[in-house]
């Protein structure tokens, strides 16, 4: 890990303090808890959105938490780019935990899982897997927290490859497919969409979907990776072509 071990950041839904210039805490109370915090030490409160405020605790006892705003902080820790990932679900869905949190870190500004034909999983474990949703978000805000970034990534429902809404996806889109060269150079663009798909790939029908929605495919290179591996790879790929780590 890199970065500032010292610096303690928590996600609150707002940093916009009441007339007397103070945030609520209460919400992430159990958290101040685990790290011991107390009266006097500062922290930092951002939104999820871009905002990011240093406060310190004014109040912290057993019937109130509250803290001081002392200023907003700048923050360049988000990627000019952004990148919008289709990541199919793997076979085992623990993984998809491991591909959020890490591409989190890396900078994705927002997720859509799908349920492609190869998933390997049926339609039955659909709404399960919609309710396993809600892990994901804590675990992008937990990510977001760690790296430092001040905008949590959106996360869509799960939905079947087949229901993805194409005209809800920035242009220029590409999709992986082994095989092809790699992703080609092309004029800096602020947005791209980028497919990932299960293990054996996407199907023809899937390829062709995406060809037809105006994607570009590329390939990763000679070796076979594993989903989770590939979406942390060509996520690190387009922020090292167009985002903040060129």
């Amino acid at each position: 890990m890199t970065g500032n071990l010292v610096k303690r950041r928590f996600r609150v839904s707002s940093v916009k303090p009441d007339a007397t210039g103070h945030i609520d805490l209460n919400t992430i109370r159990r958290h101040l808890e685990v790290v011991r915090a107390t009266v006097g030490d500062v922290i930092y409160l951002f939104d999820g959105c871009g905002t990011e405020v240093e406060a310190e605790i004014s109040v912290f006892d057993g019937c109130a938490a509250v803290a001081a705003v002392r200023k907003q902080v700048s923050n360049d820790t988000e990627s000019a780019l952004e990148c919008w990932l289709i990541q199919a679900i793997p076979a085992r869905i623990v993984r998809m935990d491991t591909i959020i949190r890490q591409v989190t870190e890396l900078g994705v500004y927002r997720i859509a899982p799908v349920f492609a034909e190869r998933s390997q999983q049926s339609k039955a474990k659909l709404s399960a897997t919609r309710r396993r949703a809600n892990r994901w978000n804590r675990i992008a805000e937990a990510a977001a927290e760690q790296s430092c970034r001040t905008h949590v990534p959106k996360i869509d429902p799960p939905c079947a490859f087949g229901d993805l809404d194409w005209k809800c996806f920035p242009q220029p889109m590409f999709v992986a497919d082994p095989g092809k060269p790699p992703v080609a150079r092309i004029p800096e663009p602020n947005t791209v969409s980028l497919l990932i798909g299960p293990e054996g790939g996407w199907t023809e029908r899937e390829i062709d979907a995406a060809l037809s929605a105006g994607a570009q495919p590329f390939g990763l290179g000679a070796r076979v990776l594993r989903s989770d591996t590939a979406g942390v790879v060509a996520i690190t790929l387009f922020q090292s072509l167009w985002g903040d780590l060129s």
